[in-house]
């Protein structure tokens, strides 16, 4: 490799890191939320730093960088998520409280162990709520909460018309609505 294009990567690899450490938290967010599997939260960002770092020769100046990375990432966690899913089928699930009452799942001084409090931090009601959305409706969200993109921006970012967007928007604030409404009320009633 000659000095001319140790120079040229050098500087592509310095112009694609000042675009991306202002929005480094801003997708490690939305990632969080996206993805199922909390173990492949930073798979899920270095592929999609990985992709867009070989792409960048194609990113266009004058678009939006943090909703091209979104776009990436939003596509690099589907396909993280319906990995998880086909493994999933092969695996049984349990809920905290019953994770809880494992002896395992106890510290010496008969405190919840790390995962509980894990899923207790992770507000699991809102986790519960998003996984009954498809992808579309729960990346929309997602995206205009998280990310705080317009809905031009979310459009380009999932490939879908903007009329789309705008009904998935629509449909995933409802069912999150009553969701949230019927955990709420459940809630209520076990206290």
């Amino acid at each position: 490799m000659d000095t001319s294009q140790s120079t040229n990567d050098a500087e592509r690899a310095e112009r694609f890191l000042a675009r991306l450490k202002p929005i480094e938290g801003d997708l490690e967010r939305y990632c969080r939320r996206l993805i199922w599997e909390p173990q492949a939260l930073s798979d899920a960002l270095q592929n999609a730093v990985t992709k867009a770092f070989a792409a960048f020769d194609r990113y266009r100046p004058e678009a939006s960088f943090r909703a091209w990375m979104l776009k990436i990432l939003t596509h690099e966690a589907f396909a993280l998520n319906r990995k998880h899913a086909r493994i999933a089928r092969h695996e049984f699930q349990l809920e905290p409280d019953e994770l809880a009452s494992l002896p395992a799942a106890r510290t010496e001084g008969g405190q919840a162990s790390s995962a509980r409090l894990l899923h207790e931090i992770l507000e699991p009601e809102l986790i519960a709520g998003l996984k009954t959305l498809t992808d579309n409706e729960r990346a929309a969200l997602l995206l205009r909460g998280i990310g705080e993109l317009r809905y031009q921006e979310i459009s380009e970012s999932l490939g879908i018309p903007l009329g789309s967007v705008m009904g998935n928007l629509s449909r995933a604030r409802q069912k999150m609505r009553a969701f949230l409404g019927r955990s709420e009320r459940r809630n209520a009633t076990l206290s």
